[in-house]
């Protein structure tokens, strides 16, 4: 009798395979038993204690040796079952307290603890076995006994198992060729006892697989295409790996019924997941310093799945990958086949509706065809052929394989289709591409733009050659002029498994762009980015751990070795200061002429810098986003001193410059304000800081201190970051719990928190109370202007759309800071820029006479000078007057916060929207504020009475940062890369905030506990990484054990939460989130509508125009992951960023926006014929009407249904992904307010200087370029340096230039001890002086000697789990997929006949030890063999025919 017959169809290229298992019924199978079946029906009954049935079991460990570390514990218990927890508790000085918990999951499999005495007496054993000590254990009884269960979120009568398992028979990974097709690139057959499972997690809310891989060399299978440097089979290995599968990636599931037996899951992703390795060798996850050790530490990040990871040390990193196992990255399809014989029915019916109910649709298909895998020919085609195998060398003449050259920008943006999934390499044919090179050929930026607009529609082509027949696709062209001081702007964004590329977006230039704009302009600079997977954010630091190497090996091995796209090698320039911090840096592409060192050199002279991280950051100041003031010709250069007294420097980082200067300034950035501003955030060769307007300066004179010159460059004119402008101030969770501590009462916040919702919540319907809000509550990019005058001009009264969508954004936006940040607007307050009273008229801080924390008599408190607008007219500014709090963000020490008093003084009103500090006094105020200074910091200043605390001016911190690490000789390239690494790897500056705010709510002395004090001094460690180089440990001790609930710690147990009654506990608890809908249904403005007659011509060269508007926004969106135009337009951006803070993304945001609403109102005057308002008018009035009917369009279609798989659905969703961009016309909202009102707006630039020419300012070619301005610096003694040239302020001899780089870094670079004999400090391979680390420093294999420097950073791993192959091993490798690359045959064998090694040849003479390095045929198949003294060994060879290989046939062919 035949059992069940199975088939499945597969689909190869030209054939069908079809495959049959039959199976006997067991009676009639060789070898049946009859008598061994029956004994194996007997059924043994035994009763299952409760304890079995927990979900977890922990024991508690008493009387432990203080030194007893995590592994020991782990050792002894681990025969018991698995171990997932072990935490050695420590007392309050840190000390460990003889104490430890352990947590089985499942619960031990023998109760070991019920042999044990009536004492719980557990004998423990060192590593030989021999008792070195007893301990007590103890059974903490479960509080929830059974399965741990979790509710069903929308049926609350169900509950489920929270961990269910399935046991896959195979794993297919691939890629879906088509929406009913995968193509398996590789497939994981199960093997008994190898643990392949797929788990649903409902706590974590994540499925989870896992999977065995034996790796077996592709050589000892035929494969003669693989390149290895090792023996042959040596890195053969089983290793365990999983992956994880958040929820929120899935979407749907689809099931898959294979025959009676079998079924399947298949799911297929965005983006990869996070794959992990299991260690072998479980030591090694285990630190000596660690208190705890999780399961997860034993489980290793991945990045590759290869059978040799060596190569990858030296290895460019490209898109495509050569010869992996699994490629991880790209293969993010997956097929689980499993045997209904083998699960259990119930249980993968509960996995089925618990993902139904956790809103993951479960989908039933019919059918799923499955394709043999084959090789992605795009590659061939498009790649020049740089193979390293003589065999492909050899296929290369073969004449069916012909490389088609791409140009760069075509192939870049090929590459940027392929990256995002929405092209996949394997649809593209040869055919297309032949196609793309056709059109390349005549006009390369049609091809690019053809590519550009497939990367806008972000979605999945599966017929790439239906892109040519689209004619939108032809028609696309999105490229228009772009502001002088902008340039396109290309970026790769670096995951561990693969690589994302972005189309060209516009950005603002700095000042090496600038520079080099034509090789700019060949796309020869790259901006990088490291993040984590795309959908999880940042690589978080983890300095304690080793679990995570392998990305930061990752993230050095692109650094080092560099990035190729195409026949381009793109290598490690530097990075900028705020790029740093976000994991970013610049790449470029060299050319015969200039290279990175060129560039480097050009930045400045940094030869005499030994200290990395300023290395770093004095190469990242030239890489500051800033604005060229072009106009500038001949600026008159005056040297002042700084100010310093007693060590403190009061003018860190500030200087001096005319208010004619400011003035041109002004007009040269078209800024739109009436009177200059008071100062400027610079950059001039190699200064920066601030400029402050004074009186002092004349004319032309810009005043530099030596706390502002950082290195000597050349001299490219002055150029602009900022400018001081007013901003409400704002309290955050920091201050707010400082001013707690320091007496100010709960009530006081919680009536400024209900005032300010209950504003919000009327605003939207009360026209004058919107307006009034948002003329007080002036966000920083002073946006809330902007929208103010909207509504000032009637548009909130009519109900217009964009305006009233803007309205809600910023109530949701305010509404968000509130209940994440408790960002708390106060009315009585500024945030502005910090300058010195260059008038010595303010009284400075002295020592008072009470003690710290008394109120202070009035005339012993430092003074200050702040002008700022009045709340009622932004024209009319008011001198702030009394007792006012000054502090800087973050502030996180009592002392941070300073009572000082406001003055007026008449020699200081013409300084407006900056705090003026005194030069005077025994220590600069600045400085006692969280250790800012005066180069461009913020500061908030409040003169709020009600937020005035009763205890004033505690002793502040002692900001002084820790010195610097010292290489003792000139910094290199590559010590920057490894610092960069070491930063992202030892950043404990998120984690020591998070700490800190927890303590400080759970403690009752709150931010004066010592644990918070000590925890305020680790943060100002870290904030100073960046400049010494030294990281801040967090200490176990000053760690939290419980979470506050207004942190939303999400992913922590429910003991380690409590809910917080302290202020920000209540704060918290009073704002409800209130999402931000568009309001795209109210109606568009009639006004504008009606105002003139539009003729077809002009509404078709404005739809062309907002076709490229549309395009840069989407670009600008998709970037920076944006979710709406609104937030681009107003700079309220809701989404958090992936790496970095909220406020560098408003900052940047600010830029960003500026930017593209400046290029395109330039294109849009430039089309209507001037901004003549007879002429510019219409074309505005057209760009609204155009903007009108597509959003009609839209609408229409979302009231409209369609019927899908039998569901009636819109044809289009009313959401902003899928809605028509309408902020277009908003590129002119004075225009618009004019057409609607019929009321000239006034001209502020204009009357702002009418002495002064724009045209003067910017002298063009006739080509409508700007022409480069031929100016030059004069000092006061005549000597000149002219742009291009070295400038150097303080001009020294050569042998005092270390002297010059320290004093003016002042507080940052002082004398530097010698660290190498720190305790904390090691030496490196590279004779680097590098943090300690307990780590083994491994040593790299024997054919990669000479390194890459890695291990100085990040400890290799090495590979475990190998097979010895001096063993007798039978391998039969679970990955079991078609090979689709044609294998030949190739063996380099050098006939050198027979050797004899004989004890008489002193070379030859080999101990046992050293005998493996010996270099015959592979050297280490005789790595076992140990040799006793007057041994010898006889190796014979014999010849053997073996066919010639591709390389000397081609050796051949070419000299013939």
């Amino acid at each position: 009798m035949v059992g069940n017959q199975e088939e499945t169809t597969w689909r190869g290229p030209g054939r069908d395979v079809d495959r049959f298992r039959i199976q006997r019924p067991v009676s009639r199978r060789p070898g049946y038993n009859r008598n061994f079946h029956l004994q194996q029906r007997q059924v043994t009954l035994r009763v299952i204690p409760d304890w079995a049935k927990d979900h977890d079991l922990v024991f508690r460990l008493n009387n432990l040796p203080v030194s007893t570390r995590t592994w020991d514990i782990f050792r002894n218990f681990s025969e018991y079952g698995n171990i997932v927890y072990i935490e050695i508790f420590e007392g309050r000085d840190g000390a460990r307290d003889g104490s430890a918990k352990i947590k089985f999951c499942p619960p031990p499999h023998t109760a070991f603890w019920e042999s044990l005495n009536s004492l719980g007496i557990f004998p423990l054993k060192d590593k030989d076995g021999v008792t070195t000590r007893n301990c007590r254990v103890e059974m903490l009884l479960n509080k929830r006994r059974g399965r741990l269960e979790v509710t069903s979120p929308i049926k609350k009568h169900i509950k489920y198992s929270s961990h269910m398992k399935l046991i896959p028979t195979e794993i297919h990974f691939g890629i879906m060729e088509n929406p009913e097709t995968m193509m398996t690139m590789q497939v994981i057959h199960a093997t008994p006892g190898d643990e392949t499972s797929l788990e649903m997690n409902l706590i974590k809310h994540q499925l989870v697989a896992t999977f065995v891989v034996d790796f077996v060399d592709p050589r000892s299978t035929g494969d003669t295409t693989y390149v290895s440097e090792s023996r042959i089979s040596k890195y053969n290995r089983r290793n365990k790996y999983k992956f994880q599968i958040p929820f929120s990636y899935l979407k749907n599931v689809h099931c898959i019924d294979i025959d009676e037996y079998r079924t399947a899951f298949l799911i297929s992703l965005e983006y990869p997941p996070q794959f992990y390795r299991k260690q072998v060798d479980l030591r090694g996850s285990h630190t000596d310093e660690n208190c705890t050790w999780t399961e997860m530490d034993s489980w290793y990040r991945s990045t590759d799945i290869v059978y040799d990871p060596y190569p990858l040390e030296y290895k460019i990193l490209a898109l495509h990958k050569e010869k992996p196992v699994i490629d991880i990255g790209r293969w993010t399809t997956y097929k689980f086949v499993l045997d209904k014989r083998q699960n259990s029915g119930p249980t993968y019916w509960e996995i089925r509706n618990a993902l139904q109910d956790f809103n993951i649709e479960t989908i039933t298909l019919d059918k799923l065809n499955m394709v043999l895998p084959r090789k992605a020919e795009v590659w061939s085609l498009i790649d020049l052929h740089h193979s390293h195998t003589a065999a492909a060398e050899y296929s290369s003449l073969d004449g069916d394989v012909r490389s088609t050259t791409l140009p760069f920008s075509v192939r870049y943006q090929l590459e940027v289709c392929i990256s995002r999934e929405i092209l996949n390499e394997y649809n593209l044919t040869r055919e297309f591409i032949v196609k793309l090179a056709d059109i390349a050929s005549d006009d390369p930026a049609k091809a690019q733009f053809i590519l550009e607009y497939v990367a806008e529609l972000n979605k999945r082509i599966y017929e790439p050659m239906s892109i040519f027949d689209d004619v939108e696709a032809l028609a696309y062209s999105p490229k228009s002029e772009i502001p002088p001081y902008c340039a396109y702007a290309r970026k790769a964004t670096i995951t561990p498994t693969t690589i994302y590329f972005n189309s060209p977006t516009v950005e603002i230039t700095n000042r090496v762009l600038r520079h080099y704009a034509h090789e700019n302009s060949q796309g020869r600079f790259l901006r990088v980015q490291f993040t984590d997977e795309l959908a999880e954010g940042g690589i978080n630091a983890s300095a304690d751990r080793k679990c995570n190497d392998e990305l930061y090996t990752r993230v050095y091995r692109t650094l080092f070795n560099g990035i190729r796209i195409g026949d381009r090698h793109y290598k490690f320039l530097a990075f900028g200061n705020s790029q740093f911090r976000e994991n970013g840096a610049y790449f470029y592409c060299e050319t015969p002429h200039v290279s990175c060192n060129h560039i480097r050199a050009w930045m400045g002279n940094f030869s005499h810098i030994s200290v990395v991280a300023k290395y770093a950051a004095r190469l990242g100041q030239c890489f500051s986003t800033t604005r060229a003031i072009n106009g500038l010709s001949k600026p008159d250069i005056v040297k002042i001193d700084d100010i310093e007294r007693d060590g403190f420097c009061f003018t860190d980082g500030v200087g001096k410059i005319s208010p004619f200067l400011a003035q041109m300034i002004t007009v040269d950035l078209g800024l739109r304000v009436k009177t200059a501003p008071s100062a400027f955030q610079f950059r001039l060769g190699g200064c920066k800081g601030v400029l402050a307007v004074s009186t002092d300066a004349k004319d032309k004179e810009v005043h530099i201190r030596r706390s502002q010159q950082k290195f000597t460059a050349i001299y490219n004119g002055l150029e602009i970051i900022r400018w001081s402008r007013f901003s409400l101030a704002t309290l955050n969770r920091q201050t707010i719990t400082i001013l707690s501590s320091l007496g100010v009462p709960d009530e006081v916040f919680l009536k400024m928190l209900t005032e300010q919702l209950s504003s919000y919540q009327s605003a939207m319907s009360d026209n004058a109370l919107a307006q009034s809000l948002l003329v007080k509550y002036i966000d920083d990019n002073q946006m809330t202007i902007n929208i103010a005058t909207m509504i000032n001009n009637g548009f909130m009264t009519e109900n217009e759309p964009f305006v009233l969508s803007l309205l809600h954004l910023w109530r949701s936006w305010s509404i968000k800071l509130l209940k994440e940040k408790a960002k708390i607007i106060v009315e009585n307050g500024a945030f502005l820029l910090g300058v010195v009273d260059e008038t010595a008229t303010l009284r400075g801080h002295v020592t008072p006479s009470v003690a710290p924390g008394e109120e202070c008599k009035a005339d012993e408190l430092p003074q200050i000078f702040v002008q700022v607008p009045s709340k009622h007219d932004p024209n009319q500014y008011n001198v702030i007057e009394g007792i006012c709090l000054v502090g800087r963000n973050p502030s996180l020490h009592p002392g941070d916060l300073r009572v000082v008093q406001a003055v007026n003084v008449e020699a200081l009103h013409h300084l407006r929207d900056v705090v003026v500090f005194p030069q005077k006094g025994e220590r600069d105020i600045p400085s006692m504020c969280s250790g800012g200074d005066l180069d461009g910091d913020d500061f908030f200043v409040i003169w709020d009475k009600d937020l005035q605390p009763p205890e004033w001016n505690p002793e502040p911190m002692n900001c002084l940062p820790p010195k610097p690490v010292q290489l003792g000789r000139a910094v290199e390239v590559t010590d920057t890369m490894k610092f960069f690494v070491r930063f992202m790897k030892n950043d404990a500056l998120p984690t020591i905030a998070h700490a800190h705010l927890a303590l400080s709510d759970r403690l009752e002395k709150s931010v004066k506990d010592p644990k918070c004090l000590e925890l305020a001094a680790l943060h100002s460690r870290a904030v100073d990484y960046m400049k010494t180089g030294q990281a801040a440990q967090l200490p176990k001790r000053l760690r939290p054990t419980q979470w506050p609930h207004f942190m939303e710690k999400k992913h922590k147990r429910d003991d380690q939460k409590y809910k917080s009654t302290k202020i920000l506990g209540q704060l918290y608890d009073k704002v409800e989130s209130v999402n931000f809908i568009p309001q795209y249904e109210k109606p568009f403005d009639k006004r504008i509508l009606r105002a003139y007659p539009l003729e077809d011509s002009m509404l078709k060269t404005v739809r062309q125009t907002k076709s490229q508007y549309d395009t840069a926004m989407r670009r600008i969106l998709a970037q920076y992951e944006i979710n709406t135009e609104f937030e681009v337009w107003s700079t309220f951006v809701l989404s958090r960023p992936r790496v970095g803070s909220d406020y560098k993304v408003q900052e940047e945001m600010a830029r960003i926006s500026e930017a593209l609403k400046d290029r395109f109102r330039q294109v849009c005057i430039e089309k209507a014929g001037g901004k003549d308002f007879a002429k510019l008018g219409p074309f505005v009035a057209g760009m609204y009407k155009v903007t009108k009917e597509e959003l009609d369009i839209a609408i229409a279609e979302c009231r409209t249904t369609k019927i899908v798989a039998g569901v009636e659905i819109p044809k289009r969703r009313m959401e902003p992904r899928f809605m028509p961009l309408i902020s277009f016309p908003w590129l002119f909202e004075k225009e618009l307010g004019r057409i609607a009102t019929g009321v000239e707006s006034t001209g502020e630039l204009e009357e702002m200087l009418p002495t002064l020419s724009l045209k003067a300012a910017i002298r063009k070619r006739a080509s409508g370029v700007e022409s480069e301005i031929k100016d030059f610096i004069e000092f006061e003694d005549g000597h000149t340096v002219h742009r291009g040239e070295l400038l150097d302020l303080f001009r020294r001899d050569d042998d005092d230039i270390e002297h010059i780089s320290e004093d003016s870094d002042f507080g940052e670079a002082r004398s530097v001890a010698d660290y190498r004999d720190r305790e904390d400090y090691m030496q490196g391979e590279n004779g680097e002086t590098v943090l300690k680390t307990e780590f083994t420093l491994q040593h790299a294999p024997s054919h990669l000697h000479g390194g890459t420097g890695v291990e100085e950073v990040v400890p290799r791993i090495e590979l475990d789990g190998l097979i010895d192959l001096s063993e007798p091993h039978h391998i039969t490798p679970n990955v079991a997929v078609e090979r689709h690359f044609t294998n030949a045959l190739t063996s380099d064998i050098h006939d050198i006949g027979t050797r004899r090694i004989a004890d008489s040849d002193p070379k030859n003479r080999f101990s046992g030890s050293s005998f493996e390095d010996l270099a015959l045929l592979d050297g280490d198949s005789y790595a076992n063999i140990s040799l006793k003294e007057g041994e010898s060994i006889e190796v014979e060879e014999v010849e053997l025919e073996v066919p010639k290989s591709a390389l000397e046939k081609l050796q051949e062919l070419m000299a013939s």
